[in-house]
């Protein structure tokens, strides 16, 4: 038999809509289910040399392979996926989205 608290905490994961979990989307190699989360368009900035990540200062260029496109499911933000995911943590992953389109 169920704790009641289980009980309540599983028809509450059955009553949510598909795709409301965050993670869904991110590839494994990135996020390890752990890795990664939304940003603030703030927190990015494009710069000559690639993607900058503010709170790091690590460049992430145009044509490096930790580079990817946020996908429309994911909405028009910025996703990153880093260490353990940590605020200060070295990125695995920058989802990007499509801008101009």
């Amino acid at each position: 038999m169920l704790h009641p608290l289980r009980s309540a905490a599983l028809l509450t994961c059955l009553a949510l809509p598909e795709g409301a979990f965050a993670h869904d989307w991110y590839p494994f190699t990135c996020c390890s289910d752990r890795d990664c989360h939304p940003i603030a368009e703030t927190e990015v900035t494009a710069g000559p040399k690639g993607w900058v990540i503010r709170r790091t200062g690590e460049i992430i260029g145009y044509d490096d392979e930790r580079l990817r496109q946020t996908p429309k499911q994911a909405g028009n933000s910025f996703h990153l996926c880093t260490t353990d995911g940590r605020p200060d943590g070295k990125t695995i992953c920058l989802f990007v989205p499509q801008f101009g389109s």
